[in-house]
């Protein structure tokens, strides 16, 4: 179990630092493009679009990030469809279904990347291959359905949720 927590404390170091270097970029990219266009009279040719890609990578590595901090919203209401023999394993149960549903996302994440890579698809305003930049979405399914996974089968590696915890 010590192994896991490093190794997931670990991951979630790796998503922070590029989730926060890919939010920078964003940022940086947008202000060098206003500043151009104060001072130039022009932006800079595909700032906004790489902003959008930085933005989206930094968006989707939150969902990891989240999944990892137990913040996602939880349908509640939920746990009163289960039988009372269930109630002890609910949570347990829920991150078992959760790990399904991401792993189920990631295969689809996967063949929407495959068939981007083999449609050679490129993006508009800068031709670049887009497929390596859609592998977060693979990334980011595939790390939530670990931890999810770990929790199941260490409750005790799974931090308070945030919205239960008291302010």
């Amino acid at each position: 179990m010590q192994a896991v927590q490093k190794f997931l404390k670990a991951l979630w170091t790796v998503e922070a630092t590029i989730c926060v270097a890919a939010f920078c970029a964003t940022a940086l990219a947008l202000m060098a493009d206003v500043l151009a266009r104060e001072f130039f009279g022009n932006g800079i040719f595909g700032a906004q679009r790489f902003a959008v890609w930085g933005n989206a990578i930094s968006g989707l590595l939150g969902f990891a990030l989240v999944t990892a901090e137990r913040g996602h919203l939880r349908p509640q209401f939920a746990d009163k469809l289960l039988p009372k023999a269930l109630e002890p394993h609910a949570d347990r149960i829920g991150e078992v279904l959760s790990a399904v549903i991401c792993l189920g996302m990631a295969w689809y994440a996967v063949k929407f990347v495959q068939s981007s890579a083999a449609l050679g698809e490129r993006g508009m305003a800068i031709p670049i291959l887009v497929w390596p930049i859609q592998l977060v979405l693979v990334w980011m399914f595939l790390s939530s359905a670990l931890r999810h996974l770990a929790f199941a089968r260490w409750p005790e590696l799974r931090p308070v949720p945030r919205s239960e915890v008291p302010s």
